[in-house]
């Protein structure tokens, strides 16, 4: 059986969380990008601190033939209705997520990595990120919630053995933007008709609201969000807030599926690009950044980078 990089299935995250997103630059040296990336996983190693390694579909084909199936990059989402909300797309090649309990140890591998990089890759964005509270949001709701049980990672976010990619997990990454002074202007039953969900407990609504952001993210037999009928295509969400100096604030929301098609089409709905009402989270948050990577099994990882 191929091995997932241990990271994808860790729930127990670390207090820091850094997200690195690299591109290449023309001339790129190919070995350089690989005694890099190799060195990161071995200073990671050594430190205890948790790595996933996620490549674009321009660098992962580059590197290995073992392509998964339908590994597309991300295009903006934008929505229909004439509000001019979308998730904008923004795909690089190569994502580090580093996290540990010692912000410390962190900067110091990522920060290395990025110097054996230079002149071969650009770092087109970073975001540092922390646990908030029992892991919520900075609107005050609970984030994962709707997570499937940590023992069913495997199935939910792991390519099956004998199809490509074996071992590997589709990755979605974005960070939100939120307008928390709007949200917090609505009364906490409005703020809850929004997500779905109680603030207090997150216990699910019902009946649950049509506009709600449960209502486009949880995928169901028949209709999404009816939990009259059995969850399909879940996703393992692994997403953290952040908070800017300039007073930016949100949520880096990352996700691991076996397959891409769902990342997509939870995405589409949420923009009600296929004829559904908008998803009423996006009038008070939108990603300003977007991309999917593919986190490989370790063994293609040691092949790729060999």
């Amino acid at each position: 059986m191929a091995t997932p990089q241990p990271a994808v299935l860790n729930r127990n995250m670390g207090q820091h969380q850094w997200y690195v997103h690299l591109s290449r630059l023309d001339g790129a040296d190919m070995g350089v990008i690989k005694s890099a990336v190799q060195q990161l996983r071995k200073d990671c190693a050594d430190k205890g601190i948790n790595l996933t390694i996620g490549l674009g579909p321009s660098l992962l084909s580059d590197l290995t033939d073992d392509v998964p199936n339908d590994f597309q990059p991300y295009e903006t989402f934008q929505s229909i209705d004439g509000s001019g909300k979308e998730a904008k797309g923004t795909q690089e090649e190569l994502l580090f997520w580093l996290n540990s309990e010692r912000k410390d140890e962190v900067w110091k591998a990522q920060w290395d990595a990025r110097e054996a990089l230079k002149g071969h890759m650009r770092v087109a964005r970073e975001t540092m990120t922390f646990i908030f509270g029992d892991s919520l949001d900075l609107s005050g709701f609970k984030d994962g919630t709707g997570n499937p049980e940590p023992e069913r990672d495997v199935e939910v976010a792991v390519v099956p053995d004998g199809e490509p990619g074996a071992g590997g997990s589709f990755i979605i990454a974005q960070r939100w933007i939120h307008d928390l002074e709007a949200f917090n202007l609505l009364p906490v039953e409005e703020q809850e008709k929004v997500f779905g969900r109680t603030k207090a407990d997150s216990t699910r609504l019902s009946p649950q609201p049509s506009p709600s952001h449960l209502s486009h993210v949880e995928l169901r037999e028949g209709r999404t969000g009816d939990d009259s009928t059995p969850k399909r295509d879940e996703i393992s969400r692994r997403s953290t807030p952040y908070a800017f100096h300039d007073g930016t604030v949100g949520l880096y929301f990352m996700a691991f599926c076996k397959s891409q098609a769902p990342l997509r089409e939870r995405m589409r709905a949420m923009y009600g690009m296929d004829g559904q009402e908008r998803d009423r989270l996006t009038s008070y948050s939108n990603p300003a950044s977007g991309s999917f990577y593919f986190a490989p099994s370790v063994e293609t990882l040691d092949a790729a980078l060999s």
